[in-house]
């Protein structure tokens, strides 16, 4: 499938290689936030959003503005083993709203707006730069590419308009799932859907502490987006500069 393919961090002035050989590669699975977009300025472009919200309704945007953080913070909470958490997402509705005494239907809404629909103009706007041309270059060479983010990631991959690309898609809040990374229960489930082992794919994250572990627990390969560094021997990952440099070292183009 890939047998024509050279990687180029094998070979390219920093004796850099993939974690996994190019030619054994039959699917590539992509985290999506600071993965496929640039989380700084999404964050920044909501925090001004947030801010004219509060101007507006000051009462209303600052319980908008507690929320969001309280949400945040349960979800590295819940990162940590926790057991069977049950329902993931009211499980973070649930800690969020005893933090800051905010019904739990209340914090879903706040969520819903400023975490799903809001954000979606600026993560279009704020797709790494090569993107399109690695997804276009993965399928030519017959790769399935696939999807795994902590949050649902439907409605963002059609921001981005790339969503066509992507045959499987992951989150965390699925009934198979129900775990952050780095529990490496999402990359299992979507290998399997995706038909392949994992050693025959690789993970493209951006948090070394979370996608690193994840990965390797899963036994898949990993690179980390927007970080160029060597890999360390047996880390079974490596960090690379962008999808310009990524699209050479896994297709050769």
């Amino acid at each position: 499938m890939l047998s024509g393919c050279v990687s180029a961090m094998g070979r390219g002035r920093l004796g850099w290689r993939l974690p996994v050989r190019p030619e054994h590669l039959r699917a590539l699975i992509l985290d999506v936030d600071g993965t496929l977009y640039r989380q700084r300025p999404v964050r920044g472009g909501m925090f001004w959003r947030l801010v004219r919200g509060c101007v507006r309704h000051p009462a209303q945007g600052y319980v908008s503005f507690q929320v969001l953080r309280a949400y945040r913070r349960a979800q590295e909470v819940l990162r940590t083993p926790q057991g069977d958490a049950g329902d993931l997402a009211e499980a973070q509705c649930r800690l969020a709203g005893g933090w800051t005494g905010v019904d739990p239907q209340i914090v879903r809404e706040c969520v819903a707006r400023w975490m799903e629909q809001e954000p979606l103009a600026l993560v279009a706007a704020s797709v790494r730069e090569g993107l399109l041309e690695f997804l276009q270059a993965a399928k030519h060479r017959g790769l399935r590419l696939g999807v795994l983010s902590d949050y649902p990631a439907a409605r963002k991959l059609e921001a981005m308009r790339v969503a066509h690309f992507i045959e499987v898609v992951v989150c965390a809040q699925d009934i198979e799932v129900q775990r952050f990374k780095p529990d490496p229960r999402g990359l299992t489930v979507a290998l399997r859907r995706l038909g392949v082992e994992g050693n025959q794919a690789l993970y493209i994250g951006d948090r070394p502490d979370v996608d690193v572990p994840a990965a390797r627990a899963a036994g898949i390969a990993c690179v980390i987006m927007g970080r160029r560094q060597a890999p360390v021997d047996g880390a079974g990952w490596m960090g690379i500069a962008g999808y310009r440099e990524l699209t050479k070292a896994v297709c050769g183009t």
